[in-house]
């Protein structure tokens, strides 16, 4: 079997690149498994190999020794891969297949996932509502920092692209719909039907690093104005621009 390195939490402040098992289709102990999870057949999952990966802000917080993570937790819930294997009960994706992956991990057939609220998934954290890859706390899925990651549910957690030559040619941009686009959007989306929270002396603000992707959004949901924390991002005629 193929080896697989990881980016890997080694304390506040450092991390290391280490080797980690390959994936399979059950659930192994490790730094942050839940022992509830350790153990569990994941029969409806996919491996995928990393093709693009980003460093997300919260990530952050655990390196920066802010949280209870463990050290050699694999980081990374922001992946871009290609389908290797499947599980049995994997029905629509195949091997080959180029496809996003969702940060937050869902089960796609418990009450809140099919009210849409699949960012507090009911069965795949026993802690609580809500799970990721490679985040503290979070049931201890592994992250995709990775050369190889394990995609539960991979019928409904993946994201095929339709051509995956074209896909290619864009996969550093594609890259971002895992999580920061998405982010962004839902946070312009929301502000842009949000009276109480929008006005005229009031504009939705948002960190540094983001804020690109926050601003697109926000010409498409009709919002004048951005302010970020390093500048003032104004929206005009649709077309965003850095003041």
């Amino acid at each position: 079997m193929e080896g697989n390195k990881a980016v890997a939490y080694k304390g506040p402040g450092k991390v290391e690149i280490i080797d980690i098992d390959y994936p399979g289709f059950e659930l192994k102990d490790g730094p942050g498994v839940n022992p509830a999870n350790v153990g569990r057949s994941v029969r409806h999952g996919a491996i995928l190999k990393t093709v693009a990966t980003n460093i997300c802000g919260s990530d952050q917080h655990m390196v920066r020794g802010r949280t209870t993570a463990p050290p050699d937790l694999v980081l990374g819930h922001e992946i871009t891969g290609e389908v290797v294997e499947v599980g049995p009960d994997v029905e629509f994706i195949r091997v080959g297949d180029l496809c996003s992956v969702p940060f937050n991990i869902a089960c796609g057939r418990c009450r809140n996932c099919k009210e849409r609220k699949t960012g507090i998934c009911l069965n795949v954290n026993p802690d609580r509502p809500g799970s990721a890859y490679g985040y503290v706390d979070m049931g201890g899925w592994v992250g995709g920092q990775a050369n190889y990651v394990l995609v539960p549910y991979a019928d409904w957690n993946l994201l095929k692209f339709p051509d995956k030559d074209q896909a290619m040619e864009k996969i550093l941009d594609l890259a971002m719909l895992s999580d920061i686009f998405p982010t962004g959007y839902h946070g312009a989306v929301s502000a842009a039907e949000s009276p109480r929270r929008i006005g005229p002396s009031v504009t939705p603000r948002c960190y540094p690093r983001p804020h690109a992707v926050a601003v697109r959004p926000a010409a498409v949901t009709g919002l004048n104005e951005v302010v970020c924390e390093s500048a003032r991002v104004s929206v005009i005629h649709g077309s965003p621009g850095v003041a």
